[in-house]
C-alpha cells in the first residue's frame, strides 16, 4: 500500500500554541528534559532572561557561599581571621563572575534572534569564553591568596583542631573546582540548550497527534448524530411503504419486510460503528445493497444494481454513511423521478495512493438551477473533518445520461 505523507493537507493542520518564538514563556512540562524541572530556572528556555534571573537566584548565593568558604579555609588553617574580609570579598566576586559570565554572554547572543546554526555556534563559544573569564577571575582571587600566604611562609598550621578539620575538608572540596566551574559556568546548561529543539519537536508532534485525535473524535460524534437521524428516517419510510402495500399488494409488502430484515441484519451489528478504523468499504457496500434491495421491491424491481470492487479494495477502511448517502441521493434524485428501469453502479479502485469510489446512475441527471442538498453537504463535511484537503469529492453529469459522484481519499492517513 502506498503511504501518503506529502499531501497538502498536512500543511493545513492547525498550528499548535508553542512557545517557540517567546523567549520569556514558561516551558510546558512535556518539553522539560529528564533532568529539567528540578530547579527553579530550568522551567524556562536556556539562556533567556527569565532563565538567567532565576538561575542567579539559585547559584549566586552558592557562589557567595563558595567565596566565603574559601576565605574560611585560609583563615581557619592559618589562624589568620584578619585576612578573611579581603579574601572573602575577592573570592565572592570571582565566584560570581565564574558562574555568570558565560550564561550572560549566551543570553545576549540568543536574544539577537540569529539563525539557529549561527546561534548555537556563538552560544557555545560564549560559554567557552565565559569559562575562560571565570578561570581568570578565580586566578585573580588565587593570586591574592598566594600573596597573603607569603606572609606566613614557614608558619605551621594554627593550633585550633576544629580549624584544621575544617581546613582539610574544604581543601578536599576545592580540589574539584574545575568540574564545579564547568558545571556552574554554563557547561551543563549548554547541553540542555542543545537538546531543546529536539524536545520541542517531540512536544509539537505529541500536540499534533492529540489535535488530530480530538478532531477525529469530534467528527465521529457528528457522524453518530447524523447516523441517528438517518436510520429512523429510512426505517419509518420503509414501514410506511409496507403499510400501504399490505392491503393492495401483500406479496410486495412481504418482500419488502424480507429485504428490510436482510438490511437490518447487516446494519444493526454496526449501527454504532463510527470510527474509520472499524468501517470498511465492503461493509458500506453491503449496507447499500441492502438498501437498494428494499428500494427495488418498493419500485417493482425496476432497479439494476452493479458493483465493481475487488476483495482487496472492499477490505480497505472507508468512512461510514458516506457511500449510503450517495446511493440514496442517486435513488431519490436520479432513479425515482425517471420513468422506467434504472441503473445504479458502485465502482471502486486504487491508484496513486488514493482509493476512488464512484456511485453512478442513469437517472434524470443534474437539473439546471438545482443546488446540492443537505446529504451532499454532509458528505463534504465528513470528508473534510477526517482528511482535510487530502480528500476530494466530485459530482458531474455522466456520459450517456445520469450522474457520477466520485470520492477520492488517501490510502494512508495519520
Amino acid at each position: 500500500m502506498v503511504r501518503v505523507r506529502d499531501c497538502a493537507c498536512f500543511a493545513n493542520v492547525s498550528r499548535m500554541d508553542l512557545p517557540n518564538d517567546d523567549l520569556h514563556a514558561r516551558l510546558p512540562r512535556s518539553v522539560l528534559s529528564d533532568l529539567g524541572g528540578w530547579t527553579l530556572y530550568q522551567n524556562f528556555r536556556a539562556f533567556t532572561w527569565p532563565w538567567l534571573l532565576r538561575r542567579g537566584i539559585v547559584l549566586w548565593p552558592l557562589a557567595v557561599l563558595a567565596g566565603c568558604t574559601y576565605a574560611t579555609w585560609h583563615a581557619s588553617g592559618m589562624d589568620a581571621w584578619g585576612d578573611w574580609p579581603g579574601l572573602a570579598l575577592r573570592a565572592c566576586i570571582a565566584s560570581l563572575i565564574a558562574v555568570s559570565a558565560g550564561p550572560l554572554l549566551a543570553t545576549l547572543i540568543r536574544h539577537w534572534r540569529l539563525p539557529l546554526v549561527v546561534e548555537r555556534a556563538l552560544v557555545l563559544l560564549a560559554i567557552l569564553f565565559g569559562l575562560w573569564i571565570g578561570v581568570i577571575a578565580l586566578d585573580w582571587a588565587g593570586t591574592y591568596h598566594a600573596h597573603l600566604m607569603q606572609a606566613y611562609a614557614g608558619r605551621p598550621m594554627g593550633p585550633n583542631l576544629l580549624g584544621q578539620a575544617v581546613s582539610n575538608f574544604l581543601a578536599a572540596t576545592i580540589n574539584a573546582s574545575v568540574f564545579v566551574l564547568i558545571v556552574a559556568g554554563g557547561g551543563f546548561s549548554a547541553l540542555y540548550y542543545l537538546g531543546e529543539q529536539r524536545r520541542f519537536a517531540q512536544y509539537a508532534a505529541t500536540l499534533q497527534i492529540e489535535n488530530l485525535r480530538a478532531e477525529r473524535n469530534a467528527a465521529d460524534m457528528r457522524l453518530a448524530v447524523l447516523q441517528a437521524q438517518i436510520e429512523p428516517h429510512f426505517l419509518f419510510n420503509t414501514l410506511a411503504s409496507v403499510r400501504s402495500l399490505i392491503t393492495s399488494e401483500p406479496e410486495r409488502a412481504a418482500r419488502t419486510i424480507e429485504a428490510l430484515a436482510a438490511y437490518l441484519r447487516v446494519a444493526l451489528p454496526r449501527i454504532r460503528t463510527t470510527g474509520i478504523e472499524e468501517a470498511t468499504l465492503g461493509r458500506q457496500i453491503d449496507l447499500c445493497l441492502g438498501y437498494l434491495e428494499i428500494m427495488n421491491v418498493r419500485t417493482a424491481g425496476r432497479i439494476e444494481v452493479r458493483v465493481d470492487a475487488s476483495d482487496e479494495v472492499r477490505a480497505l477502511p472507508f468512512p461510514p454513511l458516506i457511500l449510503l448517502t450517495l446511493v440514496e441521493n442517486a435513488m431519490t434524485h436520479g432513479i425515482e423521478p425517471k420513468p422506467g428501469p434504472g441503473m445504479i453502479a458502485i465502482i471502486a479502485g486504487t491508484a496513486d495512493g488514493f482509493l476512488s469510489v464512484s456511485v453512478e446512475d442513469d437517472g434524470r441527471g443534474l437539473q439546471p438551477g438545482t443546488t446540492p442538498g443537505l446529504g451532499l453537504a454532509n458528505v463534504r463535511a465528513q470528508l473534510h473533518d477526517r482528511f482535510g484537503t487530502c480528500a476530494r469529492f466530485d459530482i458531474a453529469s455522466r456520459t450517456g445520461g445520469g450522474v457520477s459522484a466520485r470520492i477520492h481519499i488517501p490510502l494512508a492517513f495519520p
